[in-house]
């Protein structure tokens, strides 16, 4: 909670922050406004692959697979960003780096980051569009 002033007088407001870029989420819906479900299909196709992404990623961290994970993040990291998950983003750059360097040391804790970045995408996911944004329980990692 954050407190404003205003005037004076003391406010009290809850400031949420959103996982998913408002700007380019909302270019999103725009651009399939005229086609019913088709965002939610997007989102559900965005989750299931992000979900199967991470799963090589961890493969790749106990493969000690530098090179895999760096491309895996990368990956990740544009699809993210078309979506608008920005943080989840961000994550993901900082996982491409350690591959990159070849410095996986601190690699399954960033993975563990994205993990919570995703978790946080797919809550925001599902109560924009709801349920059908993503992908049944059973599906990808």
């Amino acid at each position: 909670m954050r407190v404003i002033t205003v005037h004076g007088v003391c406010r009290n407001q809850v400031v949420t922050e959103r996982v998913i870029s408002t700007d380019i989420f909302g270019r999103l819906q725009q651009a399939t406004a005229g086609t019913p479900g088709v965002l939610a299909e997007l989102c559900r196709d965005y989750v299931a692959e992000a979900r199967n992404t991470i799963s090589q990623l961890q493969a790749a961290l106990a493969q000690d697979d530098p090179a895999q994970v760096r491309e895996r993040a990368h990956y990740l990291k544009g699809s993210s960003l078309m979506l608008g998950a920005r943080e989840l983003a961000q994550r993901c750059a900082t996982l491409e780096q350690m591959g990159r360097d070849s410095d996986l040391r601190m690699a399954a804790a960033a993975l563990e980051r994205v993990v919570a970045a995703l978790q946080a995408v797919e809550a925001e996911l599902a109560e924009e569009i709801g349920s059908a944004a993503l992908p049944s329980k059973g599906s990808a990692a």
